[in-house]
């Protein structure tokens, strides 16, 4: 019965997504996409009517107007290809994850990845500074969530500040997972923004061990914000899509690759 439920709590998750994406979908459609019956889409929708994500109106569901700017802010994304990719970039955190383990996560389309297939664990306890993904969190997870405070700034997506990172201090943390959006020439792993970099540091530094995650990132010597090097990783997950010289300091920084299959490369700390 627990897997049922995981998978009915993925599949209203996906619904969610797919109808905030489209502004609407056909419960034909989603039962096609899904590969569940018009019966089940029903129930979900049901569900999500209930509590409030969708609006149901003639065989279709519209997303609910009143959450365009507070929950399940994924970007849009260029292709399906790069969405399944994040998505398997995301799942490899997971064999990190204990039942029971304090995690820090960071907010990015990976992490928003990750989330939903958290409900595969037990006992979490999550610190979490989004507050798009704190909503998902409460209304998809069975998990101890913390929200490290701070300020909603214009520019950055997240709580940042002195008051998120003094959050983020707040709570024991057995685990920083990071969604990382590049790595300069000196083997640091980079953030878009800057207060983001400041608050993911503190965790870092905070965590007993922190990993980071990337779909294509990019490398460069003047874009994007140092969160910390890559000797402080105990892993690293990618896609394939690296160039040379990133596996060069990779393996500088002494993660090596501990397994490569289906088109993701998984680094560990020797």
């Amino acid at each position: 019965m627990q897997n049922e439920g995981n998978s009915a709590l993925k599949r209203r998750l996906e619904i969610v997504d797919l109808v905030r994406k489209d502004g609407e979908a056909r419960v034909e459609d989603l039962s096609t996409q899904l590969r569940v019956s018009a019966v089940t889409i029903r129930s979900d929708l049901n569900y999500l009517e209930q509590q409030g994500y969708v609006v149901r109106a003639f065989g279709k569901a519209r997303y609910n107007p009143a959450l365009q700017n507070t929950a399940m802010q994924l970007p849009e994304l260029d292709a399906v290809g790069r969405g399944a990719g994040e998505a398997q970039v995301a799942a490899a955190a997971l064999r990190w994850i204990d039942d029971g383990a304090s995690v820090f996560l960071s907010t990015g389309s990976i992490a928003h990845r990750l989330l939903p297939q958290l409900v595969s664990k037990q006992g979490l306890s999550l610190t979490l500074h989004d507050l798009a993904m704190v909503a998902t969190a409460r209304q998809f997870l069975q998990s101890e969530i913390h929200v490290t405070g701070g300020l909603q700034g214009n520019d950055e997506p997240g709580l940042l500040g002195p008051a998120a990172e003094l959050g983020v201090l707040s709570h024991p943390l057995d685990l920083c997972v990071l969604a990382v959006d590049g790595i300069d020439t000196r083997g640091r792993v980079l953030a878009r923004h800057a207060g983001a970099a400041r608050l993911y540091s503190a965790a870092v530094r905070h965590a007993g061990k922190a990993i980071a995650l990337a779909f294509s990132p990019a490398f460069t010597s003047t874009e994007g914000h140092p969160i910390c090097n890559l000797g402080d990783l105990d892993g690293f997950a990618v896609n394939h899509d690296l160039e040379p010289a990133v596996f060069d300091l990779l393996s500088e920084h002494e993660l090596q690759v501990e397994r490569k299959a289906n088109g993701l490369i998984e680094f560990t700390r020797v």
